[in-house]
């Protein structure tokens, strides 16, 4: 029963490409984090050259990356953390895991509590377990939210036993009682799989039903939502 509602949950959540339930997601972590902040502290000059970058990326995506590099290089934490995201995947330029990590560690120096959540994905798909681990503690010990998911899940990742999702719960709960989005489906799903007991099954399955109702509203929300035109 718990594999086909998984299933079923997957076309829910994957019937909107542009707005998917991890953009979702991902979009909730940004709004929590500290990027807003550090953008407005970079100078204004940077600024306005990182946006007409942004704004150019569709066309030229080589000049873009190129200007965003420079701040980073320039000490600008906002880039920083863009290019190690840059490097961490195939794509504009090819994946580089030492330049990668660099950026990466850099933009945590200078403070943006995103560049944490890059880099224990970018350990963990190197399988350094220890490593992601010990970024993201550091995170929960900060109090960034989306620190206490990433940890949880990374832990599962290894292993699923009861004991392991049972050490994890309050690190799922605190993010699910803050509203992250990926740390209510998982805590709905570990109940509704019986690993706390099969007293939590029943809900479980409520819990994930209404994570369902709650992405199908915002990706909703977000295709009504007019965009406005750059004054």
């Amino acid at each position: 029963m718990a594999c086909k509602l998984c299933a079923w949950l997957c076309g829910r959540f994957c019937a909107d490409p542009a707005r998917s339930f991890w953009q979702q997601s991902e979009d909730w972590e940004r709004a929590h984090s500290n990027d807003y902040t550090l953008w407005l502290e970079a100078p204004v000059e940077h600024r306005e050259r990182a946006e007409a970058a942004l704004a150019a990326f569709d066309t030229d995506p080589e000049a873009s990356f190129g200007v965003l590099r420079e701040l980073a290089d320039a000490g600008m934490a906002w880039t920083m953390e863009t290019v190690g995201s840059y490097y961490a995947h195939d794509g504009v330029v090819a994946a580089d895991f030492a330049l990668a990590q660099d950026y990466y560690c850099r933009a945590i120096e200078g403070g943006s509590w995103m560049a944490t959540i890059g880099y224990a994905k970018l350990l963990a798909r190197h399988e350094d377990f220890g490593g992601c681990e010990a970024v993201l503690q550091d995170g929960v010990e900060q109090g960034f939210i989306p620190a206490w998911f990433w940890l949880a899940r990374y832990r599962l990742k290894q292993s699923s036993r009861a004991a392991v999702c049972r050490e994890v719960r309050p690190l799922l709960e605190h993010a699910a009682d803050a509203g992250h989005p990926a740390a209510a489906l998982y805590l709905a799903r570990l109940k509704l799989l019986g690993k706390f007991g099969f007293r939590e099954i029943p809900a479980g399955f409520r819990q994930i039903l209404k994570v369902v109702e709650r992405s199908s509203s915002e990706a909703s929300a977000s295709r009504n939502t007019p965009v406005e035109a750059a004054g």
